[in-house]
C-alpha cells in the first residue's frame, strides 16, 4: 500500500501557489488559441461572448473548444492557417493577453487564420517546479519535496564553482571581436556561394564609436555582474531544463512516480495525450477532409523547439512556410526534424531569422548589469550543454551559417538564413532600431507574419548613400507614420 500522506501535506501549498487564473478572454480569441499548462494539459479560460455574457471555463471542455476552432476556420472562409508558437520565459496568462491583441491584428491585416500556441514557461514557475517536483524527468509529490534542500544546495554550488568559467567567457568579448567588419571572411564567403546557400545579412550603420562605448559600459558593470551571473546560474540552468521538458510534454504528458503499473502501460499504449497533440490530431483530420488549406508555422525563441516536434510528428500537413525567429533550438536538433520534412515536401521553404551578429554578441540588458550578449549567447555559454558546435543555438547567425549547410544536404536550397541589420533601411523598415534584440521579434510593429519580413530583400541601398546621421529624419517619419 502506497503512502498518500506526502500529497496531503502539499495540498494547502498547491492551492496557494497554483490557484486558477481569473483571466477572461473574448470568444474570437478562444477560437484562435491553444493554451497549455505546465503539465501538458489544456488550460481553459472564461469566455466573454459578443453579447457580454460570460461562459465560465467550467461550462465547456477542451473538445468543445477545438470544435469551435475548426468551425472558426471554416466560417472565416480563409484558406491560409498561421500557427504561431510563443517562446520561453513567458507565463501562460501573459501570452494569452498578448494573443488577444496579436490575433486581432493578424486577422484584420492579413489573409491568415491565426492560431496561437501558448505554453507555461515562465522562469520562476519553471525553477519552482525543478526545486519541488521534477525528479528524473517526471513529477513526484514524494521524492520532490523531500529532496528539495539538496537540489537547492547543488544549484548554488554549481553556480559558485562555475563562476570563474562564466566570467572568463563573458570578459573575452570586451576586448575581442565585435568590430564593424564582415563576420565571414572572403574564403568562407566563396565557399558559401559555391554551396548556393540562400543567405543575407543586413548592413551595420552604427557609428564607429558604438562598439567601443559598449565595451566601456560593460567593463564598468563587471563588479555587479559577478553577483548577477552567479544568480542567473543558480536558477537559469535548472529552469532551462524544465522549459525544455515542457516543450516536449505539450505532445506527451509525463507520468508521476506514483502511477500504478497498469497506468504506466495505459500511458505507453495510448495516443499522445498532450494538449498540442490532441489539437494537431484534430487539425490533421480537418485537413484530410479539406485539403485546400495551407499552413505557415512561425516560432520565436523556444517556440521552434515545439515546431520541431510538430514537423517530426505531423509531417503529413503542408507547411508552405516554416519561420524560426531567433530560435533557441540547436542546429543539430532542427536539422533532424527539418531535413526529412523538406525532402518530403519540396514546395516548402524554411526561414531562419537572426539579429545582426554584432548585436548578438554585444547586446546589453539593463546597462550591463546582466551578462553580455543575447539570450541565445547565454544558452550556448551557461544554460545548455552543447557537445559539439552543431549543438549551438540556430538563432545565432554564425552558428546557422557554418552548421546548417553540412547538416541539411540537398534540402539547403529550400532554406533561407537572414540576419537583420543595425539601423538598416533595407531590413529594419518598421523601426530602424528593430529587430536588434532577441525580444524584438514577436513585436507586432514588425509585422512578422508578412513574407517580406522573412524573405531576402530585393532592393539594396549603398552604405555610402545612407550614413547613420542622415537617416535620423527618415527614422522619425517612420515612427510618426506607425503611431498614426
Amino acid at each position: 500500500m502506497r503512502l498518500k500522506f506526502d500529497k496531503l501535506l502539499l495540498v494547502p501549498l498547491l492551492l496557494v501557489l497554483c490557484s486558477c487564473s481569473s483571466l477572461k478572454i473574448s470568444e474570437s480569441t478562444s477560437e484562435r488559441m491553444i493554451a497549455i499548462k505546465s503539465d501538458g494539459a489544456p488550460a481553459l479560460y472564461s469566455i466573454v461572448k459578443p453579447s457580454g455574457d460570460v461562459l465560465s471555463k467550467s461550462d465547456y471542455d477542451y473538445d468543445q473548444q477545438l470544435k469551435s476552432i475548426m468551425r472558426g476556420i471554416k466560417d472565416s472562409g480563409r484558406k491560409k492557417i498561421l500557427i504561431f508558437v510563443f517562446g520561453g520565459m513567458n507565463s501562460l496568462d501573459s501570452t494569452v493577453e498578448r494573443t488577444e491583441n496579436l490575433s486581432k491584428i493578424i486577422y484584420k491585416e492579413s489573409d491568415y487564420y491565426p492560431i496561437f500556441i501558448n505554453w507555461e514557461s515562465s522562469l520562476a514557475d519553471s525553477y519552482f517546479d525543478h526545486l519541488l517536483f521534477i525528479r528524473r524527468g517526471v513529477k513526484s509529490y514524494t521524492f520532490g519535496p523531500v529532496l528539495f534542500p539538496f537540489y537547492l544546495v547543488v544549484d548554488i554550488a554549481r553556480a559558485v564553482t562555475r563562476l570563474p568559467i562564466n566570467l572568463v567567457f563573458q570578459s573575452y568579448g570586451i576586448f575581442m571581436g565585435n568590430t564593424n567588419t564582415d563576420e565571414i571572411n572572403g574564403v568562407d564567403a566563396e565557399r558559401i556561394r559555391k554551396l548556393k546557400i540562400k543567405y543575407y545579412v543586413g548592413e551595420d550603420y552604427e557609428p564607429d564609436y558604438y562598439p567601443a562605448l559598449r565595451r566601456f559600459v560593460y567593463l564598468l558593470g563587471f563588479p555587479v555582474r559577478v553577483v548577477t551571473t552567479a544568480l542567473i546560474d543558480v536558477a537559469g540552468k535548472s529552469a532551462w531544463d524544465v522549459m525544455m521538458r515542457r516543450s516536449r510534454i505539450v505532445f506527451q504528458r509525463s507520468q508521476p512516480f506514483e502511477a500504478d503499473f497498469s497506468d504506466e502501460v495505459n500511458a505507453l499504449t495510448s495516443p499522445p495525450d498532450g494538449a498540442l497533440s490532441i489539437f494537431m490530431d484534430r487539425l490533421v483530420k480537418f485537413y484530410k477532409a479539406n485539403p485546400e488549406y495551407e499552413f505557415t508555422l512561425i516560432g520565436h525563441s523556444m517556440g521552434p523547439f515545439i515546431i520541431n516536434g510538430i514537423l517530426s510528428r505531423y509531417d503529413m500537413l503542408p507547411y508552405k512556410n516554416i519561420v524560426y525567429m531567433a530560435p533557441a533550438c540547436s542546429c543539430e536538433e532542427t536539422a533532424q526534424a527539418l531535413r526529412p520534412y523538406l525532402e518530403k515536401h519540396p514546395e516548402s521553404t524554411f526561414y531562419n531569422l537572426c539579429i545582426h551578429p554584432h548585436m548578438d554578441a554585444s547586446e546589453m540588458m539593463f546597462w550591463a548589469v546582466l551578462p553580455r550578449g543575447s539570450v541565445l549567447r547565454w544558452i550556448d555559454l551557461y544554460l545548455a550543454d552543447p557537445l559539439t558546435s552543431n549543438d549551438h543555438c540556430l538563432g545565432v547567425w554564425l552558428n546557422a551559417m557554418y552548421s546548417m549547410p553540412r547538416l541539411l544536404g540537398k534540402v539547403q536550397k529550400q532554406c533561407v538564413i537572414k540576419a537583420f541589420g543595425l539601423y538598416d533601411p533595407v531590413t529594419n523598415t518598421a523601426r530602424l532600431n528593430m529587430p536588434q534584440k532577441h525580444t524584438d521579434f514577436s513585436d507586432p510593429v514588425l509585422r512578422f507574419w508578412e513574407p517580406k519580413f522573412w524573405q531576402i530583400p530585393q532592393n539594396k541601398i549603398s552604405p555610402q548613400s545612407c550614413p547613420f546621421i542622415d537617416r535620423v529624419g527618415s527614422y522619425r517619419r517612420l515612427e510618426s507614420k506607425y503611431k498614426k
